[in-house]
């Protein structure tokens, strides 16, 4: 599966937790390098997101990747539906994330009461959900301005071919270059 700009904001902010986290901690023989990985793994995203962008508007890359999914837990209160601007469902990915990595963090304590672990584990379940919604909206959302900025573009045009070979792919689980023999 290619990489979206949702999944990539993802890694960035996943990187961003890390980095403070990080910076945390005494600054040991062990830290400061990893510190210094992180930085240029932000860097390396933040670049990432330029590029993928560019690429968006010139029809060079698939925006969203169909998904299908198979979930069990209860749909989630956050409506992402009604939200349709990038900044706030970036912030909100951001939330969710570092929410995500605090869960994480209590399931890992000494001593932890198996009870509790498994509340734990159903708000992580849950909260992973909230993610992997995010992601996808985010990448809804930029496909949604890219095409109505671009309706009558050889942009749109290109992100909608490459949206349908996407599909194809996802449906018959064979790649672009196969699909075209």
């Amino acid at each position: 599966m290619a990489e979206t700009l949702g999944s990539i904001i993802d890694k960035l902010i996943i990187k961003r937790i890390r980095l403070h986290h990080l910076e945390k901690m005494a600054p040991t023989a062990k830290i400061k390098p990893a510190i210094r990985l992180v930085n240029q793994q932000i860097e390396d995203y933040t670049s990432e997101i330029e590029d993928f962008l560019k690429k968006a508007v010139k029809g060079e890359v698939i925006i969203k990747e169909p998904k299908i999914k198979l979930y069990k837990n209860p749909p989630s209160a956050l409506n992402l539906k009604k939200i349709n601007k990038l900044g706030k469902l970036i912030d909100l990915l951001s939330k969710i994330n570092t929410r995500q990595w605090d869960l994480e963090d209590q399931i890992r304590e000494k001593g932890i009461a198996f009870k509790k672990i498994a509340g734990l584990k159903r708000e992580i379940d849950l909260s992973n959900k909230d993610r992997n919604d995010s992601i996808d909206r985010i990448d809804e959302v930029l496909e949604k301005q890219i095409n109505s900025h671009t309706k009558t573009s050889p942009a749109a045009a290109r992100n909608k071919e490459l949206s349908n070979r996407s599909k194809l792919r996802g449906i018959f689980g064979v790649g672009i270059k196969q699909c075209q023999k």
